[in-house]
């Protein structure tokens, strides 16, 4: 039976069983075997059955199909061991009955086709600098990069400095890429960082020169992806590394006049051309943002907030710069963040009105582009807002019940015991006393001190009046939001733990 053993690059493997003629890959739900990474297209490959065994067929996807490290134009037949590379996940197909075969004959089996391109380690591709295409191996848990060479990977460039960045191991196949305070920098995907972490893929610039990451067990063709390659690196940096153009020192003077007279009259003629045009209409500022124009946005919201308007700042990297982009990640775009909640605290801290300081701290809380300390701070002024404590002058009036009605006596009813020493009553005459000696007077003891005043204990009866208010209108469900928050801070305040819960 043919197996096909599906790898994504967390190393989660999945084998399925070709028992059908005909199998389609892709994004969509639809397909047989469904790929969810991004770098995959809707309706991205099929493979189907062919005699004895299978056709691969690009469905002209974005990224393309490779069998054992070769970009797929035709459809392409797969042996038993052959192995496909679509987006991040790499497939193997196998044969169980010529895996038994094999096993049986050879002493010793061989290793298959995929086993041997998979044994390739984690490593950096060079595509622009002095040699374009070399692979350097990451080894270790610490690799420094630079010109000179003592460093681990060694690049003979002037733009280059001595020793440029580090590329540090964090386990489970990640890096992370720290600037040594380098003079022409460090950028990942276009975007200048002091360090960040690498992905698969990733085009990394120092100075002029350009890799690629590539992580174990991917194939990487050079040329395979040039569509890709050239998409990954900075314009800038192409520019600066294409020679200038040769000189025309050998052409004879009458030869250059003429020329020059000719290029002068071209560009008479375009310019001429160029003022007759209609001026073209102004553009949309958020529209005219190009995919890979988040280090611009970037750009002018620092600016923005430089000036002093950090609100609009963030309106410009919240809806400017798309939230799978790699700049969210950068240090400068998680200051600006930063010191937009800061203005925002400080406006709260400012606030008397606490309906408009909650609404102020609402919005850090809501803000996911801000970073976890912060809105988990907002969230605990909030809450000490709804726990604050309620002050008298702010309930309103409320009928507190009495114990006792002076006008009607105390006790209606009741039991009298009798002194059981005392004689019985003569007719007409006083009652006795009582045959008992007489105790010594007891000193009344002195009363106790306490903190609560007269006033103290009227306040707390109006509190808990209120609570007891509150309470049957939450019972009812007629009360409003900030009506239960007052019920909950009444009963924290009044020590009521079952009421608070």
């Amino acid at each position: 039976m043919w197996k096909l053993s599906i790898e994504d690059d967390q190393g989660n493997k999945t084998v399925v069983n070709l028992v059908r003629d005909e199998y389609s890959l892709g994004r969509a739900e639809e397909n047989t075997v469904r790929l969810t990474e991004r770098n995959i297209s809707r309706k991205h490959a099929a493979l189907q059955r062919n005699g004895s065994g299978w056709l691969l067929s690009d469905n002209q996807s974005y990224n393309g199909c490779f069998v054992n490290g070769v970009r797929v134009a035709d459809p392409q037949r797969l042996e038993h061991g052959d192995l496909v590379q679509v987006g991040d996940y790499r497939l193997e197909i196998t044969d169980d009955t010529v895996a038994a075969v094999g096993s049986r004959a050879a002493t010793v089996p061989a290793v298959p086709k995929s086993q041997m391109l998979l044994g390739q380690p984690d490593r950096l591709v060079m595509l622009v600098g002095p040699t374009p295409g070399a692979e350097f191996a990451l080894a270790g848990d610490r690799v420094v990069i630079g010109r000179g060479e003592e460093c681990d990977i060694a690049i003979n460039h002037s733009s280059v400095s001595r020793v440029h960045a580090e590329i540090h191991s964090l386990g489970d196949g990640r890096y992370e890429l720290v600037d040594r305070e380098s003079a022409n920098g460090v950028r990942l995907n276009g975007v200048e960082l002091k360090r960040g972490l690498i992905d698969a893929r990733d085009s990394i610039e120092l100075g002029d020169v350009v890799f690629k990451f590539i992580p174990a067990g991917v194939i990487y063709r050079a040329g395979a992806d040039e569509s890709q390659q050239l998409g990954a690196v900075s314009v800038g940096a192409l520019e600066r590394m294409t020679p200038p153009p040769q000189s025309a020192g050998g052409m004879p003077a009458s030869v250059k006049a003429i020329a020059a007279v000719f290029g002068l009259g071209i560009l008479v003629v375009l310019g001429m051309l160029t003022l007759r045009r209609d001026p073209p209409p102004p553009a949309d500022p958020v529209a005219a943002i190009p995919s890979d124009g988040a280090a611009a946005v970037l750009k002018e919201a620092k600016a923005l907030a430089d000036s002093g308007n950090l609100d609009a700042a963030h309106l410009k990297l919240t809806q400017g710069i798309p939230e799978d982009s790699n700049v969210r990640q950068s240090q400068e775009f998680k200051d600006l963040e930063a010191r937009w909640a800061d203005s925002l605290f400080s406006a709260a801290d400012q606030e008397s009105d606490p309906a408009r300081k909650r609404e102020i701290l609402e919005r850090i809380t809501k803000a996911t582009s801000v970073d976890s300390a912060r809105r988990k701070r907002a969230a605990v002024d909030i809450e000490k807002l709804d726990l604050a404590g309620v002050a008298v002058t702010d309930l309103p009036p409320t009928p507190v019940p009495t114990l006792s009605d002076p006008a009607k006596p105390a006790l209606t009813g009741g039991i009298v015991r009798k002194d059981p020493f005392a004689a019985a009553p003569k007719p007409g005459g006083k009652p006795p006393t009582a045959s008992y000696p007489k105790a010594a007077p007891v000193p009344a003891p002195a009363p106790k001190t306490t903190s609560s005043t007269p006033d103290d204990l009227g306040d707390r009866a109006k509190l808990k009046a209120h609570k007891d208010g509150l309470k049957s209108k939450v019972a009812s469900g007629k009360a409003s939001d900030s009506e239960k928050r007052m019920l909950k801070a009444l009963c924290r305040q009044l020590g009521d733990g079952s009421c608070s819960n």
